[in-house]
């Protein structure tokens, strides 16, 4: 809204009819209120209310525009925030789960587990906590931190030779996968 031809009014980047730009202001910020609201509307309402509280130095005319502008403003920002507390819709794309995990829990686990401890997501510096609560995004909240570490204790509590069973069965699996990938190829010579 500070892009808009009344603030270049105010600013002096152009001459332009105070009354008509006041007009075309209100406009946008009418337009703006009547949009869904992601918990944006109201920053940028506070922004540009911010902006208008330090108009000063301009001539009477657009500082009486400003006035005016501000006071719509502010009654706006009441009226759309009133008794209610802002909630932001995220930007990220994984704000549903983008695949379906149907594995067990605990082999998800061990996947949370065993990427955070080979370091291999930004650079190792990423908790467990953390990378889980990205995984849980892509996969659609399947545990719990809570749970998920209840889970790694239990992994912890298995034999000795089948503590990581879904990451050895993975590293297994792919080999067997290489080696029948190997044999076609032979063939195919």
């Amino acid at each position: 809204m500070t892009k808009t031809n009344f603030f270049k009014m105010i600013g002096g980047e152009a001459e332009i009819n105070p009354q008509k730009a006041y007009q075309e202001f209100i406009m946008q910020v009418i337009e703006l209120c009547k949009q869904t609201d992601d918990g944006y509307r109201a920053v940028a309402l506070t922004y540009a209310e911010t902006e208008l509280n330090f108009v000063s130095g301009v001539p009477p005319d657009i500082d009486l525009c400003a006035k005016k502008a501000l006071a719509f403003v502010q009654k706006m920002l009441r009226l759309t925030t009133e008794g209610r507390e802002i909630t932001f819709v995220k930007e990220n794309a994984l704000t549903s789960p983008v695949m379906q995990w149907t594995g067990k829990k605990a082999d998800f686990v061990e996947l949370v587990y065993g990427l955070q401890t080979m370091g291999v997501i930004n650079d190792g510096n990423i908790s467990v906590r953390d990378l889980l609560e990205i995984l849980n995004r892509i996969f659609g909240d399947l545990i719990p931190f809570e749970q998920c570490y209840g889970t790694y204790q239990a992994i912890k509590r298995r034999k000795l030779t089948a503590r990581a069973a879904f990451l050895e069965s993975m590293m297994h699996g792919l080999h067997n996968r290489m080696a029948e990938d190997d044999k076609r190829e032979r063939e195919r010579r």
